[in-house]
C-alpha cells in the first residue's frame, strides 16, 4: 500500500511538471490550457510544491528548494522528469505561484548560488549531441519563450529580463541558437549586450553560417527593419545564405524593398532577378503599376508565378499586396501548408481577413496537419475577438458551428450548403482520410455527448 501511494504521488508530480513547463513538443505541444491545468493542480494539491525538487522549482518554492539542497546538495543538477535539471524546471515553468512568496526567479537564484549549471540544456528530437539536427533547449531558451504555437501558448517568463540577466551573469552562453531561433523579440538585444559575437556559429545543420547571419536573413524575410539595423550595427554578415538565399534576396522576394536598399547600402551582394522573381517582388510590395506593367509586356508571367501568391501576400501583412494578387486572379484558398485565411486569422489581421472573405476565400478549408479551419487557428492562437467575429458573421462549416456551440448558425449553414448536414468529416479534409474520419456531424455530436446539438441536427433532418 505504501509503495502504491508513493508511486501514485510520483506520477502526479511528474504530470504537474509536464503541465507546468514549456516543453516544445516533448511530451506534448505547448498550449496555454496545460499551464492553467498545472495552476489548478497546484491550487487543489498544494503538497505538489514540496513533492520533490523539480516540482518545487516549477512551483517557485525557493525555500523548499533550499531545504532540499541542504539535505542533499547533489540534487542541484540532478536530472528529473524528461532529464530536466531543477534549473530548467524553474526557467520553463509558466505556472501561477500558489503562495505570494513563491517565485521561480528566486528558485533560479538559489539554484545558481548552490552551483546549478547556468548552461544547462536538454536535447530535442532525440538527437545525440553533435548530430546535424541536434537542438539545445537551454535554460535561457526557456526564459525567453516563443515558438511555433505563438506567444499566447509559449509566453516569455513573467520576469524574463531579470531571469535572463541572472543566468548570463552566472555564465550562460549568449550565443544561444535556439533562443534566437524561436524568439524573434527582445532576446537579440540582450544577448548582444552580453557578448554575442558576429562570428558565433550555428551549430545545427550541415551548412556553415553565423548566428547573426541567420538572424539577418530571418529579419529581412519578415520585414523587421529595426532588427536588421541592430544586426548590421553589430557586424552581422550580409553575404551568408539561409535556405539558399542572402538577406537581400529574402527582403526583395517578400517586397521589403526598404530593407533591401538598406542591405545593399551595407554591402550586401545582390543578384539579377528573373522576370517571375521581379514580378513576385512587385506584388509583395503592393506595387500595382509595376506589376501590371510587367504583365502587359509578358502576360505569361501570371501562369509561371507561384500559386501561393495570396498566402505570400498575407504573410507580408500588406493589405495592398493581398488586394493586388486577388485582383490578378490568384487563388485565395491555395494551401501551402496553410491557406491565407489561416495565417491572417491566427495572427489577427482583421482587414486582410475581411478582404479575403469579400473575395470568396473559404472558412471551411482545412490545413493538412491538424485539420484546422481558420476559425480553429484564431482559437488556438488565442485571438478570441477574431474567432467570435468569424463564428458570428463568417460562412463557417457545420463542424465548427458544433465544436464552438454556435447552433444558431445551423440554418444559415444549411441554406448555403444543404449537403453539409450528412457530409462526413472525411470529405472535408485536405489530406487522405483515415478510418476514424467517417463521422457525420450528427455522429460527432453523439460521440461527444452534445445533446442540444443532436436535437438541432435531428430537427434539421440529419440521418440517424
Amino acid at each position: 500500500m505504501k509503495a502504491g501511494v508513493e508511486a501514485s504521488n510520483q506520477d502526479l508530480a511528474n504530470q504537474f511538471v509536464d503541465q507546468a513547463c514549456l516543453c516544445y513538443d516533448d511530451p506534448h505541444y505547448d498550449h496555454r490550457t496545460f499551464h492553467a491545468r498545472a495552476s489548478e493542480m497546484l491550487a487543489n494539491q498544494p503538497e505538489l510544491a514540496v513533492a520533490n525538487i523539480w516540482t518545487a522549482a516549477a512551483a517557485g518554492n525557493a525555500a523548499g528548494v533550499e531545504q532540499m539542497l541542504e539535505a542533499e546538495p547533489d540534487l542541484v543538477n540532478r536530472p528529473g522528469p524528461h532529464g530536466w535539471a531543477p534549473l530548467l524546471c524553474a526557467c520553463y515553468s509558466r505556472v501561477q505561484p500558489l503562495d505570494s512568496n513563491h517565485s521561480t526567479y528566486e528558485v533560479a537564484r538559489v539554484l545558481l548560488a548552490r552551483g546549478a549549471d547556468p548552461k544547462a540544456f536538454i536535447m530535442k528530437h532525440n538527437d545525440p549531441p553533435g548530430s546535424d539536427r541536434a537542438r539545445r533547449f537551454t535554460a535561457l531558451t526557456g526564459v525567453f519563450g516563443g515558438g511555433s504555437t505563438g506567444l499566447a501558448n509559449q509566453p516569455p517568463h513573467a520576469q524574463w529580463r531579470e531571469m535572463a540577466e541572472l543566468l548570463l551573469s552566472h555564465g550562460a552562453d549568449p550565443a544561444d541558437e535556439q533562443a534566437l531561433w524561436i524568439n524573434q523579440g527582445s532576446s537579440l538585444e540582450l544577448l548582444l549586450r552580453h557578448g554575442l559575437k558576429p562570428d558565433a556559429p550555428v551549430r545545427t545543420g550541415s551548412g556553415q553560417m553565423t548566428l547573426l547571419g541567420r538572424e539577418l536573413c530571418q529579419a529581412a524575410r519578415n520585414g523587421h527593419i529595426d532588427r536588421v539595423r541592430l544586426l548590421l550595427a553589430h557586424g552581422a554578415r550580409t553575404d551568408e545564405m539561409f535556405r539558399e538565399k542572402t538577406p537581400w534576396r529574402h527582403a526583395t522576394e517578400n517586397g521589403h524593398l526598404e530593407i533591401a536598399r538598406l542591405l545593399q547600402e551595407s554591402g550586401s551582394p545582390t543578384a539579377e532577378m528573373d522576370d517571375v522573381e521581379r514580378f513576385t517582388s512587385l506584388c509583395m510590395a503592393g506595387d500595382s503599376a509595376g506589376a501590371r506593367a510587367m504583365l502587359e509586356a509578358r502576360p505569361d508571367i501570371l501562369g509561371r508565378a507561384p500559386k501561393s501568391m495570396v498566402l505570400k501576400a498575407a504573410n507580408t501583412g500588406r493589405l495592398e499586396a493581398v488586394r493586388l494578387v486577388l485582383d490578378l486572379g490568384f487563388d485565395p484558398d491555395y494551401v501551402d501548408e496553410v491557406a491565407a485565411l489561416h495565417h491572417a486569422a491566427g495572427s489577427n489581421k482583421e482587414a486582410i481577413v475581411r478582404l479575403l472573405l469579400e473575395r470568396g476565400a473559404s472558412l471551411t478549408v482545412r490545413e493538412p496537419f491538424y485539420d484546422g479551419t481558420p476559425v480553429e487557428w484564431a482559437d488556438f492562437f488565442d485571438q478570441a475577438g477574431m474567432r467570435e467575429m468569424l463564428l458570428r458573421d463568417g460562412p463557417i462549416c457545420l463542424f465548427d458551428a458544433l465544436d464552438y456551440n454556435r447552433l444558431d448558425r445551423i440554418p444559415d449553414i444549411l441554406a448555403r450548403d444543404p449537403a453539409a448536414l450528412n457530409r462526413p468529416f472525411a470529405e472535408c479534409l485536405s489530406r487522405d482520410p483515415r478510418p476514424e474520419d467517417w463521422q457525420t456531424p450528427l455522429a460527432r455530436a453523439v460521440s461527444r455527448g452534445h445533446t442540444d446539438a443532436v436535437r438541432a441536427l435531428r430537427d434539421s433532418g440529419a440521418e440517424a
